[in-house]
């Protein structure tokens, strides 16, 4: 075994990882099993300053994050009793860093690989479980487009980081390794669901079209974590950053989070495509710079 690579937890069935992270094998982790937990993954630091953001931005919106889609059945699946929250890099400046981060961008485009030539953000949230909240269903993230193909390399991959330790009574994330390869309609088994137990600052990466969903929070705390979804750059994501996130704010970002945002093409001409999400024909990076 990987120096790296501990045992497996049966509270979790997934891979843990541990600094230096052996990302060969968290790629090889993700596309077999479905994910992995890296252990450790922000710092003490890192935790503080988005908290921070967090807890600023909350105590100055009163009622922010409450589910408002339009949906009654979409509201449920969010949850009446969970925060989320979408702009994240407009409202936590802290976010930036973590949603650009180049490790996860580059297992990102690893993983989705042949299914893409570039990935986008596909949504950057904040998912805080207040106590009471019930069990979300069963579900995979690529079921928003529900007729993409599944096939070895997924569409959509996720991060969900850890900003309280995740346990079992306070609704750690059920996860069912090597769902992804599984027919459309099959239901997973009691004793096939796993739970991604994690300490705060550990982080869970796994492929969208796993079948996981968030536990229920019985603890009388809140659960809190930034949930990080990138997909191939020519899907449309879930998230709407042209609007959540100013273009004045964008102006300022690395030119790598820029891209994540959509102010880049999708350049498909490599693999028989052509290119998506152009501004006047031509780089949409051009819009940022125009007054």
């Amino acid at each position: 075994m990987n120096a790296n690579l501990a045992e497996n937890s049966e509270t979790d069935g997934l891979a843990h990882f541990s600094r230096p992270y052996d990302w060969d094998a968290i790629d090889a982790a993700t596309l077999d099993a479905g994910g992995a937990i890296l252990e450790g993954f922000l710092s003490d630091v890192e935790i503080f300053a988005l908290d921070t953001d967090i807890d600023t931005y909350l105590a100055q919106h009163s009622g922010a994050g409450a589910p408002t889609s339009g949906s009654d059945l979409y509201d449920t699946f969010l949850g009446h009793k969970t925060i989320r929250l979408h702009g994240l890099i407009e409202k936590m400046p802290a976010s930036t860093d973590l949603i650009g981060n180049m490790d996860l961008m580059a297992w990102a485009e690893r993983t989705i690989g042949p299914n893409g030539a570039s990935v986008r953000l596909n949504a950057g949230e904040l998912i805080q479980f207040q106590p009471g909240e019930p069990a979300q269903y069963p579900h995979r993230d690529s079921d928003s487009w529900p007729h993409l193909h599944r096939d070895a390399h997924p569409m959509v991959v996720n991060a969900i980081v850890a900003l309280d330790d995740f346990t079992l009574e306070n609704g750690a994330t059920h996860v069912v390794p090597q769902s992804w390869n599984w027919e459309a309609d099959r239901q997973a088994l009691p004793q096939e669901c796993q739970r991604a137990v994690m300490n705060r600052g550990d982080a869970v990466l796994f492929r969208g079209d796993l079948i996981h969903n968030g536990g229920a929070n019985a603890s009388g705390a809140r659960r809190r974590a930034i949930s990080i979804s990138y997909c191939a750059g020519w899907i449309r994501p879930v998230e709407n950053s042209f609007l959540n996130i100013s273009i004045d704010k964008v102006r300022d970002l690395p030119r790598h989070v820029q891209a994540l945002l959509g102010y880049a093409a999708h350049d498909g001409t490599a693999h028989g495509g052509g290119m998506i999400g152009l501004y006047e024909n031509g780089d949409p990076a051009l819009a940022l710079r125009a007054r």
